[in-house]
């Protein structure tokens, strides 16, 4: 018995998503200070802050489903990702209250330009991006 509790444990620990574990697949930062950083070193023109949690059924499908998306990915070539976790400080200075909870961001002023709340399929979050931009000064 304990050994088939010790393996569900593995098992459920191995699927959880995290800010961590799905970064690289995004080629996402996990520290949005080091990302204001690399926006200015790199001349991007947005971050987009992401926060995501342990169990979202609908963060995982933004992530591997949206965010894979070829149109999205070219969309956001010119955006530094960063991916939080919903349990972390940056999360509630943010007031996350629902996940995925998406955070467009100028990197010269810091401050939020767009937000998103919810999944979105490739083609809608399209229409989100550009927004988004649209609200660049």
């Amino acid at each position: 018995m304990k050994t088939l509790l010790l393996s569900l444990l593995l098992i459920s620990n191995l699927l959880a998503i995290t800010a961590e574990k799905y970064a690289p697949t995004l080629k996402a930062l996990t520290n949005l200070n080091y990302a204001y950083a690399k926006a200015k070193n790199e001349k991007k023109e947005m971050i987009l802050l992401m926060v995501i949690k342990d169990g979202c059924h609908w963060c995982e499908k933004m992530v591997e489903k949206t965010m894979q998306d070829k149109t999205v990915k070219e969309a956001l070539s010119n955006t530094i990702i960063v991916l939080i976790d919903f349990d972390s400080n940056l999360s509630k200075k943010y007031k996350a209250q629902e996940t995925p909870s998406l955070y467009f961001i100028n990197p010269e002023t810091k401050k939020v330009i767009y937000e998103q709340i919810g999944y979105e399929k490739p083609g809608s979050f399209m229409i989100t991006i550009h927004s988004a931009l649209d609200n660049i000064p």
